[in-house]
Formats: structure tokens, sequence, C-alpha cells
């Protein structure tokens, strides 16, 4: 398990008021990256002119022509972490203490991987920490969030409507109706749900970065390594959960969790490195196939929201295929055994 840096586990979310401020730079954390810049300049073309600002290389999710773009340009939204304090002011603790994640991992991986030295405890810890980032902070996982909790708001609402003409019988009934936890710590009220719905980035982000990172920290770690010249690509998305067992199981049961054994966490790091998190024993640098490299980036870009990222201005027809449903999928067991057939051999 990772060692993790002091502030991760006392994280100062303090306000800012960056309307009173004329610090020129205080006025650039209104531009708020979903994924860091600093990340995705790894992937800047390796022969830009010096007198060119670098770029990267960036296509729709489906295709079409890659156009260049530089990484301070990509991936950003205006606010998307700063919060409202009590008097109108920006808080800014979240987009700064994120950036200290970043300055982390970016010299992680100046000074360990890009060498390819043995990465100590605290360093797995940084990469456990940015990992658990980077799947939490897209706008993917926010609208995510809030569509998992937009139901329970909308059962607390009309609940709340009733409430103000039920009669105090009526009142009494649904108080007896209504199971009482031991603990009422792990319970939300009304409106610390609809904060989550209307802000989940502000509410969620930190709590889910700091209960992750230490079970990502429990997980094999090992980083895969690759000398093609296109490598690793990486998207809006770029730290993908996915269980390749999870299609034998039924569907109910197909969601990808922590706890199966079959996790895997696949988290480009640099064209030449992916970070690859296990259950299975695998550890330290491992140099893979090309067979194994294009999986990979096939995973990554059906995992983008919206766009992905190479080093060169080109794709691979592998990226994009399907493939064809195992014939020992759920469904086509199911189906066999309603019919009494056998799997094919």
């Amino acid at each position: 398990m990772g060692n993790f840096p002091t502030f991760f586990f006392n994280w100062e979310i303090s306000p800012i008021d960056c309307s009173s401020a004329r610090d020129p730079k205080m006025a650039k954390n209104k531009n708020q990256h979903t994924v860091p810049a600093c990340y995705l300049k790894a992937w800047c073309q390796p022969d830009t002119p010096k007198n060119q600002t670098p770029w990267v290389w960036v296509s729709e999710k489906d295709g079409g022509e890659p156009r260049r773009k530089a990484p301070e340009k990509l991936f950003r939204k205006t606010d998307f972490y700063t919060g409202t304090g009590a008097g109108g002011e920006r808080l800014l603790g979240i987009e700064i203490t994120l950036g200290r994640i970043e300055t982390l991992f970016t010299r992680v991986r100046n000074k360990a991987l890009n060498y390819e030295k043995s990465l100590t405890a605290e360093e797995r810890g940084i990469l456990c920490m940015f990992a658990a980032a980077a799947h939490a902070r897209t706008p993917a996982q926010r609208d995510h969030i809030r569509k998992q909790w937009t139901h329970p708001l909308a059962m607390m609402d009309e609940l709340a409507e009733y409430m103000k003409t039920a009669t105090p019988e009526n009142k009494r009934k649904l108080a007896s109706m209504t199971p009482r936890s031991a603990d009422a710590k792990g319970s939300l009220d009304h409106g610390q749900v609809r904060a989550i719905v209307e802000n989940p980035m502000q509410t969620l982000l930190v709590p889910t970065i700091r209960a992750v990172a230490p079970l990502l920290g429990r997980l094999d770690m090992a980083v895969l390594q690759t000398d093609d010249s296109l490598g690793f690509i990486t998207s809006d998305n770029p730290c993908v959960w996915s269980d390749p067992e999870a299609y034998k199981r039924p569907p109910l049961y197909q969601s990808v969790g922590l706890n199966r054994k079959s996790i895997e966490i696949t988290m480009p790091l640099s064209p030449r490195h992916c970070l690859f998190l296990n259950r299975n024993g695998l550890r330290g640098y491992i140099p893979i196939a090309q067979t194994v490299v294009d999986d990979i980036n096939r995973t990554t870009r059906f995992a983008a929201a919206e766009h992905f990222v190479t080093r060169l201005p080109m794709h691979r027809p592998i990226w994009f295929d399907r493939g064809v449903e195992p014939d020992d999928s759920w469904e086509k067991t199911k189906t066999r055994a309603k019919r009494g057939d056998q799997p094919n051999n």
C-alpha cells in the first residue's frame, strides 16, 4: 500500500476571493482543466518546432481527422471545481489541491517513470492519488453522480411537499414507518442531497479521492511499457476501470468494483508507460507486446467521453473494433441452457 503525502489527509479547502483579487495569477484559476495540461504534455508531437507552441493530436471519439491543439487549451471548463462561500467569494481549495497532486505526479513521471526507476512507497501513493483524481474529476463522472442522486432528491422533494399539508397523525404514522439508523453520521439530509445534485464536484470530489486512493494502494501496481512510436493514447476520461470477466455474469452483477478479483484499472501515464492496477500479482515495469498496447488503446478510446489524444496524427483500425460477443458470455450461456445446447469448442 502506498504512502500518501501529509496534505492528502488534511485538505485545506480555504476561500480565495478572486472577484476582488488583482493578481493576474488568480484570474488564471477560472479556466480549470478536467484533464491536467501537465499530464497531456507527454503526448506533445515530438518534433514540434522550437518557435511554435507544442501540441497534441485530438480526435473525436468516433474518428475523423485529428487536429492539433495545445495541452493548455484542452479539456477545460470555467470554474468547474470552484465553490461559493457564504459571502459570495470563490472557493478555490479544490482546484489548488488538484494542482498540488499534479505537481507531485509530474515529478514522479519526470524523475522516476521516464528512467524506469523502482518506485518508492510514496511515489506509488502519489500515482494512486493521481489516478483516483483522474477518475473522479471529469465531466462524465459529474454527470454520472448527478444522475445517481436525481431520483433520491425527487423522492425527498415529494416527501417534503407532502409534509407541508400532512395532518399530525399522518406525520406520526410516517415517522413510525421510517427506519432509524443507529449511526446518524452516515446519513444525508435533504439539503445535502440537493447540494450533491446541484454541485457534484464541489461536494463529492474531495471525499471520493480521499476514499478511493487508499483502496487503489492495496492493488498490485504495474507500469506497462512500449517502444512503439505511437505508443499509448489517452482521452478526456483517461483512468478506466474495467472487468474482463464481467461479461460472464448476469447483467445485475456486471458492474465494476474494486472488490472484484478480476478488476483492472488502466491509465496511460505517457506514450511509453501505462499504469496497470490489478489483483493478479502483476507488479513493476513490464514490457508488453504490440497486441496488448492496441487492446489497451481500444479500451481507452471506447471509454472516452468525446475525444481521445495521440502524439502523432494517426489512428489504428483496431481501436474502433468492437469485436464479437464471446461464446461464454452470460447471454449466450443462458440461451444455450434453455435449448440444452453445448458451448462451441
